[in-house]
């Protein structure tokens, strides 16, 4: 029994031993990289701040166009929807009189109704299709084909005929349907035409937002490889560290000092997880929001790494009073 006692009193003292160098080495390694540590947690976070700024400069820039083209589309729409309107009461009218069921007064009321129609059909529809279109372009997704135009062309029809219905009768209704239809979906063509060059020329003039991303994550990986190499060895002396005083966990020396090591080598790989969701984002805005997340991580790692060392100071003293 005493060779017994004697045998674990030597495997605690070798422990002890082997737990002070390891101590001690963590202390030197984090003198040494603690500034870089911090240097590339502020990294992150620098870049994470100047890439949300530009991302909120590009949505207001986006409002504005997305503004003027429905502005430019209400205006276009309402001169020739009122236009179309007037020729399609001419229209309406002339047909009615073949089939003899319309006097001189109806078929004025019906084109003051159809103009009326013409306009409200071409206002709405045109601002509500230019609208879409010229926000759909400023952000880089054009939207085309038959389901654009059947949206804008039923939307002008169904407020000019309910406009022209109101104030011109059966006549206003027809002719106001006409003109809001072909108002809205012509002018929404146009408008989207011309508000998408001047997009495509700010485009031109600055990296588009894929090879922006592209570019910041080639500066990530970067920034991540003076981070690993940083870090890395730190986080190989916490292992051996926890290892070793999980094994002593009943001495009160040790106290804490395996929770807390377990805390910040959680925070390191909390901090990879992100680092490689950034890395493998789809849009800008996803990788902004990736970034903005390692740059809070980076942040609790290097707290964590710096409390760990003042835990690391206080073990220290207590084992060599021992």
């Amino acid at each position: 029994m005493d060779h017994l006692f004697d045998f674990e009193g030597d495997e605690e003292s070798e422990l002890k031993d082997k737990l002070v160098v390891s101590l001690t080495r963590f202390i030197r390694l984090y003198s040494r990289q603690s500034d870089r540590l911090r240097a590339a947690s502020e990294s992150f976070t620098l870049t994470a701040a100047r890439l949300q700024d530009e991302l909120q400069e590009s949505e207001v820039v986006r409002c504005l166009f997305t503004v003027f083209g429905g502005l430019l589309g209400a205006a276009c729409g309402g001169v020739s929807g009122g236009a179309l309107g007037a020729l399609g009461a001419v229209g309406a009218a002339t047909w009615s009189k073949l089939c003899g069921d319309i006097n001189a007064v109806r078929a004025a009321v019906g084109l003051v109704g159809s103009v009326a129609g013409g306009v409200a059909g071409g206002v709405f529809g045109g601002a509500v299709g230019s609208a879409i279109g010229t926000a759909a372009e400023a952000r880089g997704r054009p939207v085309h084909g038959v389901v654009g135009d059947v949206a804008w062309f039923s939307i002008g029809f169904t407020t000019g005929a309910a406009i022209g219905g109101i104030f011109g009768g059966k006549v206003g209704a027809a002719g106001g349907a006409g003109g809001g239809a072909f108002a809205a979906l012509y002018t929404t063509r146009f408008a989207v035409t011309l508000v998408g060059g001047v997009v495509g020329y700010f485009r031109g003039t600055k990296d588009s937002k894929e090879e922006k991303m592209k570019s910041e994550k080639v500066n990530l990986m970067l920034k991540t490889g003076d981070f690993t190499e940083a870090v890395q060895q730190l986080v190989e002396e916490l292992k051996t560290i926890k290892t070793i005083s999980d094994k002593m966990a009943s001495s009160g020396a040790v106290r804490g000092l395996p929770a807390q090591t377990a805390r910040t080598l959680a925070s390191a790989t909390t901090l990879e997880d992100a680092i490689v969701d950034a890395q493998g984002a789809a849009d800008l805005p996803q990788f902004v929001s990736c970034l903005e997340e390692a740059a809070r991580r980076s942040e609790r790692l290097s707290e964590d790494v710096k409390t760990t060392r003042t835990r690391v100071d206080k073990v220290l003293v207590s084992l060599r009073k021992r």
